[in-house]
């Protein structure tokens, strides 16, 4: 915007006398035409164009006059050089001379945009040269005699390509930052999908899971037998109800209380120095081993126990089948077998005798 009106400001400036140039050149015209009347004038008069040129020359922009026709009056020399033709080859010539047909027609329709609208118009020309691609910016603007009319075009252009391929290097960059945004942004939505997948599985098994330990543990409280978890250091953490009824203790008075071989030893100090009153949680066989008890009531019983370590903890558990009865019944027909035995032992004494 600053270059705009930078640009704008400068034609404002140079407009006035731009517009005694053409007059002044009109007025040479004139004169060389009636060269003995004038010669005097026109003298005075090519002097002060000469002037005008130097002024013109000092610009570091390229700057052109031409007429209504789009011929040209003068140029300053960046522009003549850019060219590749001198001062005196411009004067009158068209853009039809110096440049392909295609950039001379759309020089010469923006001439005729600047003289229809009467205002200055600028924009940027590319173009190539010796292989390379510029890019100028330029501005035309109308020249108006002192009635009004417009009798020209005044051109500035200046060399902007290391700005716009800058322009061009921070699109490229822009959009490459874009595109990686966007790449990203999508691996996000991919593993946001993925992270909400796998929280939906986890709840799945969760949930899964508990519901297998609600099936546990009503398994464990309704089994038939009595069940108690026995933790790493013997401490009983858990039993269930059938437990309960077997020791005559309530849950309060064993879980997390209760030491494993002080349930089955029962006080006895004798008997805990014995292994085989403790449950040999590594040995590969658990089962069909025989146990006295002593409940809460100090009551005598016999218990057989199968024990399992429970997966992936260091916790036991072991279930206990109360056959007390049985171990009666067995003593009894023990008793029973010995007094048989006696009475046969008698018995064979007796024929002895009879023989004898």
């Amino acid at each position: 915007m600053e270059e705009e009106k930078s640009g704008e400001d400068k034609f404002m400036g140079i407009d006035k006398f731009i517009t005694e140039l053409i007059g002044y050149h009109e007025q040479i015209k004139k004169l060389q035409a009636s060269e003995v009347h004038y010669k005097l004038l026109a003298a005075s008069l090519q002097e002060s164009l000469n002037k005008y040129q130097a002024v013109f020359d000092q610009l570091p922009q390229k700057v052109f006059l031409k007429d209504k026709n789009s011929r040209y009056l003068l140029a300053n020399a960046n522009y003549v050089q850019s060219l590749g033709v001198s001062l005196l080859e411009i004067s009158g010539k068209t853009d039809y001379d110096f440049f392909p047909l295609e950039r001379a027609e759309q020089s010469l329709n923006g001439d005729r945009e600047v003289m229809a609208k009467g205002i200055p118009v600028d924009g940027e020309e590319r173009f190539i040269r010796e292989g390379k691609v510029f890019v100028e910016r330029a501005v035309k603007a109308p020249i108006r005699n002192p009635s009004g009319e417009t009798v020209g075009v005044l051109g500035i252009s200046w060399d902007i390509s290391d700005q716009k391929a800058s322009e061009e290097g921070l699109e490229r960059r822009a959009a490459e930052v874009s595109r990686l945004l966007e790449a990203r942004t999508n691996e996000l939505k991919e593993i946001q999908g993925k992270f909400q997948s796998e929280r939906a599985e986890c709840r799945r098994l969760e949930e899964k899971l508990k519901n297998l330990e609600g099936i546990f543990w009503f398994l464990f409280e309704n089994t038939g037998t009595a069940v108690a978890v026995i933790e790493d250091n013997r401490v009983i953490s858990r039993v269930n109800g059938e437990f309960e009824k077997f020791s005559g203790y309530s849950r309060a008075e064993v879980e997390g209380v209760k030491d494993w071989g002080e349930l089955i030893n029962n006080r006895h100090q004798e008997n805990m120095v014995g292994a085989t009153h403790f449950p040999d949680f590594d040995s590969p066989d658990q089962g069909g081993r025989m146990f006295p008890f002593r409940d809460k009531e100090n009551k005598e019983k016999a218990f057989s126990m199968t024990a399992a370590r429970i997966p992936e903890t260091n916790k036991v558990m072991v279930s206990l089948t109360d056959i007390t009865k049985y171990k009666q019944a067995r003593e009894e027909l023990n008793r029973v077998m010995r007094q048989f035995m006696e009475l046969m032992a008698e018995m064979q004494r007796g024929v002895k005798n009879l023989d004898g």
